[in-house]
């Protein structure tokens, strides 16, 4: 075995029952590129494997690969140093490799902050992490290499960033034969469907994203130069899919799908003509009518609209880019349509400048929109996004554990503005519960039921909630 690619364990959040784990896409792209070369690969997969130091140690010392990367959003570095760790102390001679977002950001303040990695990944990781491998398995020399950063003596290099693919159709299609899909049944509410009633399967058709919000990290890997697959490509990876691994329902990870018309359109006519359902995240500014029938008509069951507040003020500040007004249009027609699940999806503490007043105005924006689904969330300032700038230009951010950078309801320890942040723990969490224990929502909800399938989803997701609601209050 030549490589080892790893995704560690996030940490436990109190809310971690109602997010289904998805497939390590990623990775899977990583394997795929790889093995193009002719190079051999295995993937531990820590979300949904449980983790022990003697088997991971054992897991290693079977396999003998030369190198072994490891691939880390913030919530997954320090578990992710600790296996970098158990690897130099009982294999020195192995090539420590970090990748992702997080490193992405921050390379050298992470390679100092972590010294058992001996180099990282800059960026999109396919091409250099092959010139990586080459390189080590040869001469042993990994310092100059474009897109990475490195030790040189006790100081860190930063190295010329690497040209990303712009043809992304080169890329192979993401491998998935490690896969153990009981595995990612886990935790298996998907926002909308139940990985136990039907076999989900995650894609992507791009990447990076043209817009610009202050608090996100996508464009910290793949810029705002967004990159296309063709049509033709992403339907044959689809075809795969459906013969291969039998998928039922395809859940589109994109930051915007419907972005491209001329992409949209002959996707969701091959959807139709198979049979398939599908989920997507898209703006509210990129949606209308004949997009949204299209989309129906291809079996499109939900979408998800990163809304974030209902404070033009705040909009405006976290160059959201979009309207009050646009947020409502996109919901009068979603339904006008008839999609069976609208998710809508929020955050407080967006801006040092968030009052309460901004905080009640999303409140009744949420109450008016009524989505199917909502999610809300405290703003986490990533590293390498602009609110993470601007929170320590105004020394609210003055402590970093990464462990604390997870969704939901955990207690961080920076500051987001005015409002304390107990107080804005507090108020997420109330409104989060408010909404869905309102009896004309559960009544709405029940109404939709029309299969055992959903009434086996709704059970399953009550239960999830009422553990979470359990488990919230038993750390006060």
């Amino acid at each position: 075995m030549s490589i080892i690619l790893i995704r560690p364990m996030t940490p436990p959040t109190s809310s971690s029952g109602l997010v289904s784990i998805q497939y390590p896409i990623n990775i899977g792209y990583l394997v795929s590129y790889l093995e193009q070369h002719k190079i051999g690969c295995a993937v531990l997969d820590f979300e949904v494997n449980d983790f022990s130091e003697e088997s991971f140690l054992a897991s290693i010392a079977e396999r003998k690969p030369s190198v072994v990367g490891i691939s880390c959003m913030t919530p997954h570095i320090i578990h992710g140093g600790t296996l970098a760790r158990l690897v130099k102390e009982h294999f020195p001679d192995i090539l420590t490799v970090l990748g992702g977002v997080h490193v992405s950001a921050i390379p050298e303040q992470t390679l100092r902050e972590f010294p058992h990695f001996d180099v990282a990944v800059v960026g999109e990781g396919e091409r250099t992490l092959l010139e990586l491998y080459k390189s080590w398995t040869e001469s042993k020399k990994v310092v100059d290499i474009p897109g990475t950063a490195c030790r040189v003596g006790n100081s860190v290099r930063v190295n010329s960033p690497r040209e990303m693919i712009q043809d992304i159709n080169e890329v192979p299609f993401p491998s998935r034969d490690f896969i153990e899909p009981e595995k990612y049944k886990k935790s298996h509410v998907s926002r909308g469907f139940s990985r136990k009633t039907m076999n989900i399967v995650e894609i992507t058709c791009s990447r990076g994203c043209p817009y610009d919000c202050i608090f996100c990290a996508s464009k910290v890997v793949h810029t705002r130069n967004v990159r296309f697959r063709t049509p033709e490509n992403i339907i044959s990876e689809m075809e795969l899919l459906i013969t291969k691994y039998n998928a039922q329902h395809f859940s589109f990870l994109d930051d915007t799908f419907t972005i491209r018309k001329r992409i949209l359109v002959p996707v969701c006519e091959y959807m139709k003509s198979r049979n398939v359902t599908f989920d997507c995240f898209t703006r509210v500014n990129d949606i209308d009518y004949e997009k949204m029938a299209v989309m129906i008509a291809g079996g499109c069951k939900k979408i998800s609209f990163g809304i974030e507040s209902g404070s033009r003020k705040i909009l405006k500040l976290i160059k959201k880019g979009i309207t009050l007004e646009q947020v409502e249009k996109a919901f009068v027609i979603a339904r006008k349509a008839g999609l069976e699940l609208i998710e809508g999806t929020f955050m407080v503490g967006n801006h040092p400048n968030e009052t309460l007043e901004d905080i009640e105005l999303t409140k009744k924006l949420i109450w008016r929109l009524n989505p199917d689904i909502m999610a809300i969330f405290i703003t986490i300032p990533y590293p390498g996004t602009e609110i993470n700038r601007i929170l320590k230009e105004k020394k609210l951010l003055v402590k970093e554990n990464w462990e604390e950078f997870t969704l939901f309801f955990g207690e961080p320890s920076w500051q987001l503005g005015e409002v304390p942040m107990e107080d804005l723990i507090a108020i997420t969490k109330k409104i989060f519960y408010s909404y869905y224990m309102r009896p004309c929502y559960i009544v709405s909800q029940i109404l939709k039921i029309r299969s055992f399938k959903d009434v086996k989803y709704w059970f399953e997701l009550g239960l999830s909630f009422i553990k979470t609601k359990y488990d919230s209050l038993n750390k006060k």
